[in-house]
């Protein structure tokens, strides 16, 4: 097996050469070694770093009967979770979900406290048959929990004792609320596995379950993970592309360059893009020495922020995901004088490959190092892929930095000054 995505170090040589990458590497040799173990981190949060821990076929026929359950009696499916627990899932499902026109519709709440944003999903949802599936590993937090209560609530009025039916919960097994609450009411139950923590969970029934109510083959993104994760794991460590990856962003961070922006061509790649921006984020955000991440989607940010990264301060680092999602719609002659016929029969496309081809050069031209990651069109497979990748990437580069790559307890301490306000 190759790896369908290929890691292009070539223009960030101005500040970096591919030299430099591989003799940092080498210094670091035993770090990446014990790396490749797992080694490093807190030892009940390492599940995600074995695929089949928590996506064996056993577990992927029982989300898949899940699956087909709600799609059988709901046209839309509320997904209550927030952070780790929607991201990974959300990015699938906005990838995907034109190609599945006749599965529910997913649609995503108890990521915020905002009333009228509440109200916004009831309205959607309006005559149309509804399940619920609420994610918590901890379901003291706030948001999916109250979301939660204000669900059971609706659904009481609109289907009586038999809402119970038309819940499924997905959390921790052995110290939650949610277990117990599904034991007690009947509730439909998936497990959140306990070893891991709720960015790395995408390939477990967190993030697979919404997947495969939406249409996605979740057999083939799960498989593309395993074999991503053999070939991952078997490589020299010089020249695997996700460690390569790991040290010349921080490389580059040395040298001045604090953002790293992932950015994308196709608006349903977007959210993939947020995904990411957690996993980087909160899993090295914790010193102050560490890149801060963020996320363009071209070519709309172009006439937004593109200038400053154009011509501005230098502290910008772009990754590129070359990622496109083509079609057959082919740019129309017109009767009428607006001074684009010199595109008359184009592929639509290829405009916007044409704004990733220029945008790019014009980036590196002037001086901003450009990394990128060049994808055939999206599949599950290729997902499957890209999942795994960085989420190994980011577990590399946390290592690099000396940072424990699992925990957050920044997001733990407004928590708790929150819990203080609300119980006054």
């Amino acid at each position: 097996m190759k790896l369908k995505l290929q890691f292009n170090e070539k223009y960030i040589d101005k500040y970096v050469t591919s030299q430099e990458i591989t003799n940092e590497i080498l210094k670091n040799k035993q770090l990446f070694e014990d790396s490749y173990q797992c080694k490093y981190g807190d030892v009940d949060r390492k599940g995600w770093f074995v695929v089949d821990n928590n996506a064996n076929d056993s577990m992927l026929a029982k989300i898949k009967q899940v699956a087909r359950k709600i799609a059988k009696q709901a046209e839309v499916l509320v997904v209550i979770g927030i952070g780790g627990s929607n991201r990974g899932s959300l990015a699938a499902v906005e990838c995907f979900k034109y190609d599945h026109p006749d599965c529910p519709e997913i649609i995503w709440a108890g990521n915020n406290l905002s009333a009228t944003a509440l109200q916004r999903v009831f309205d959607k949802i309006g005559g149309r048959s509804v399940a619920i599936d609420v994610i918590a590993k901890d379901f003291r937090t706030i948001e999916p929990g109250l979301t939660f209560r204000m669900f059971r609530q609706y659904l009481k009025q609109r289907y009586g004792d038999k809402y119970v039916d038309r819940v499924t919960v997905c959390g921790s097994v052995t110290h939650d609320n949610l277990k117990e609450m599904a034991d007690k009411y009947g509730y439909t139950f998936l497990p959140f596995p306990e070893e891991v923590g709720g960015r790395y969970c995408m390939l477990t029934p967190v993030g697979l379950l919404p997947a495969a109510v939406a249409g996605i083959d979740i057999d083939k993104l799960v498989e593309s993970a395993r074999k991503t994760e053999q070939l991952l794991k078997s490589m020299p460590i010089d020249k695997n592309p996700a460690v390569r990856y790991a040290v010349a962003r921080n490389l580059l961070f040395r040298k001045g360059f604090q953002v790293e922006s992932m950015v994308v061509f196709e608006p349903e790649l977007e959210h993939f893009a947020r995904w990411w921006l957690q996993e980087f984020g909160e899993t090295e955000g914790k010193i102050q020495e560490c890149i801060y991440p963020d996320y363009y989607c071209f070519s709309e940010d172009l006439h937004a922020i593109g200038q400053y990264v154009q011509q501005g301060r230098r502290f910008i680092m772009e990754t590129y995901l070359k990622c496109f999602k083509p079609t057959k719609v082919v740019i129309p002659q017109s009767d009428e004088q607006d001074g684009f016929d010199y595109l008359n029969g184009m592929q639509y496309d290829k405009v916007n490959q044409a704004v990733y081809d220029g945008s790019f050069s014009a980036h590196y031209n002037d001086g901003v190092p450009c990394m990128e990651f060049v994808c055939p069109e999206p599949t599950e497979e290729l997902l499957g892929e890209l999942y795994y990748f960085f989420l190994f990437a980011v577990y590399m580069s946390a290592n690099y930095i000396h940072v424990n790559p699992f925990n957050q307890d920044g997001v733990e301490n407004y928590k708790r000054n929150m819990y203080k306000i609300l119980k006054k």
